[in-house]
Order: structure tokens, then C-alpha cells, then sequence
């Protein structure tokens, strides 16, 4: 039998009386293995989401804090990455399929159950910075001695004699 892992993010909109509904969720190891880009993630973020719920409409809030390890890029030692991020969607209920836009989003009559699990996710990897490093000085050292080792200054680099041909265009 298969287990439905992020069942906790589901919530039953259908019972949700009009007006506001707060929700408190952890993501943690066990959230990010569901997930094939941040299977080995670890730390922990606390998402909070708030529902307004109008007789048209809902319009979900979803916010979230906390911090995850990961690999610098640079010496490949863990860092602890501190995320914060916020991100609103409105939900319609139709019968079409229409709409389903980056925040808006359109669920059938039939269905009881909004499935946070994705925005949540979605969420989190918005505001995941692009690049990963340690601040200024608090590298590995014995990596950053392998990285000397390898890395060319810029005017140890040959040049090939095409650019300079190409250069000789530009100052015309």
C-alpha cells in the first residue's frame, strides 16, 4: 500500500467557513525527500499559511523561515543557509480548467482538498539563493589550497590570436 507522504499538506477547504484560517507546517527531511531536487536536504523551515476564504475565492498566504545545510560551491564544505520568503495564490473553484496561472489557480466542485505541498515547495526554491558559499574567509582551507593548485590567473591564460584580430575591428 502506498503511503501518501504529504498528506499533512493538505488541507480541507470544503469545511473552511468564510474568512481567515491560519495553518502552521514544518519542512524537514522528511517534506524535501518527497522532492527529486532536494532529496538529501536537511535543516528545517517553518511555513505558516493563511486562508481568506470568500463566497468567489480563497486567497492563500504562504510565508516560511528557517535554514537548511548545504554544500558551498566553492569548497564544497556545509553552510548553513538562512531562507525567508513569502508567496500569494488565489484559488477559484470552476468547472474548466482554465486559469491555472504562477498564482492563480482553478479547482474543480468536486474537490475537498487543496494540496500545498507544491506551493510550499515552490515557495522554498524561489528563495533559495543561486549560489552557496561561506562567508568571506570561513572556506576550507586545505580545499582552497587544492583550488590554487588548479586555478589560472587570468593572464597566465593564452590568448588566441583570433581575438586579437577581432580587437583590431572594434578600435576601427
Amino acid at each position: 500500500m502506498l503511503v501518501d507522504r504529504l498528506r499533512e499538506y493538505k488541507i480541507a477547504f470544503r469545511g473552511l467557513g468564510e474568512g481567515k484560517h491560519s495553518f502552521e507546517f514544518v519542512l524537514d527531511e522528511a517534506f524535501f525527500s518527497c522532492f527529486e531536487a532536494t532529496k538529501e536536504t536537511k535543516g528545517r523551515i517553518d511555513a505558516k499559511v493563511e486562508i481568506v476564504k470568500s463566497s468567489l475565492l480563497m486567497e492563500v498566504r504562504l510565508s516560511m523561515k528557517g535554514s537548511v545545510i548545504a554544500l558551498c560551491d566553492r569548497c564544497l564544505g556545509e553552510v548553513n543557509i538562512p531562507l525567508e520568503g513569502k508567496m500569494n495564490l488565489y484559488v477559484k473553484q470552476s468547472e474548466r480548467e482554465e486559469g491555472n496561472e504562477d498564482d492563480y489557480i482553478v479547482v474543480s466542485p468536486d474537490d475537498d482538498f487543496l494540496d500545498l505541498s507544491t506551493y510550499l515547495y515552490e515557495t522554498y526554491m524561489l528563495h533559495y539563493p543561486m549560489r552557496v558559499v561561506h562567508p568571506e574567509g570561513q572556506c576550507d582551507e586545505d580545499m582552497k589550497d587544492v583550488l590554487q593548485k588548479y586555478v589560472r590567473k587570468e593572464d597566465e591564460k593564452p590568448i588566441d590570436p583570433r581575438w586579437n584580430e577581432l580587437k583590431k575591428l572594434i578600435n576601427n
